[in-house]
């Protein structure tokens, strides 16, 4: 009975665990290509009300943008399937933020705010196109961020509930943009080493008497098998 009362305990801070870290994801595809379509726009403003006015929320984490000094301000890109094969135009369905204005001595451009309110974030990874990815640095209050060459993903790494990621650019004489098609926190892709756990675990045929001693199929009275309480006579 102590046995399966412990595995039974610790399913259920497993449970509670799982609960916390859950994995959040942001698709921009499916969150603004339906509103891009019914309002026939070819690029929605993540600044106006078609897209929460700069804020939108999945579960415990709320995702906010701030515009900041940029060329452009932050924008969803809807889904065009005539140019999404042509590498020589921009990517759809992702968003696209952008570093300072050109020649302003300024190198920080539109920004973005995650915050969960359950627990604590350890890992984002921010999911870029396949195709014109852009340029730029994006930059973490707190962690460590850093872009995949291959991939062009950045992963941020770190504990905290609220992380501010900036596009910068590195000259004063250009102008830079980023894409992200998602951004994923607390990925639950790999292994925590602590799976499975339940109470089925417990060997079966297993029996205890009320005191929480082991007994064997000979004795009689009120036993406890498998969680499940029962006379045998």
């Amino acid at each position: 009975m102590i046995k399966t009362l412990r595995y039974a305990f610790i399913a259920a801070l497993m449970m509670v665990a799982g609960a916390v870290n859950a994995q959040t994801t942001f698709n921009f595809k499916n969150l603004w290509e339906a509103k891009a379509v019914e309002l026939k726009k070819t690029s929605l403003y993540l600044m106006n009300k078609e897209c929460g006015n700069g804020e939108v929320t999945e579960g415990d984490v709320t995702l906010k943008f701030e515009a900041g000094e940029c060329s452009s301000q932050p924008v969803y890109a809807a889904y065009n399937a005539d140019t999404e094969a042509d590498t020589k135009v921009d990517p759809t369905a992702c968003i696209r933020l952008y570093g300072a204005k050109k020649n302003t001595g300024k190198m920080e451009g539109s920004s973005m705010t995650l915050s969960k309110t359950g627990g604590k974030m350890t890992k984002i990874i921010f999911k870029a196109p396949t195709k014109r990815f852009g340029a730029g640095v994006l930059k973490a209050s707190v962690g460590t961020v850093e872009m995949d060459k291959k991939t062009r993903d950045w992963t941020w790494v770190g504990e905290a509930d609220n992380v501010k990621f900036t596009v910068c650019k590195t000259k004063d004489d250009t102008t830079v943009n980023l894409h992200f098609v998602e951004i994923t926190v607390n990925p639950t892709t790999g292994t925590t080493g602590i799976n499975n756990i339940t109470v089925d675990n417990a060997k079966k045929g297993v029996r205890y008497n009320l005191a929480g001693q082991r007994v064997n199929e000979s004795y009689k009275g009120v036993v406890i098998e498998n969680g499940k309480k029962m006379i045998v006579k």
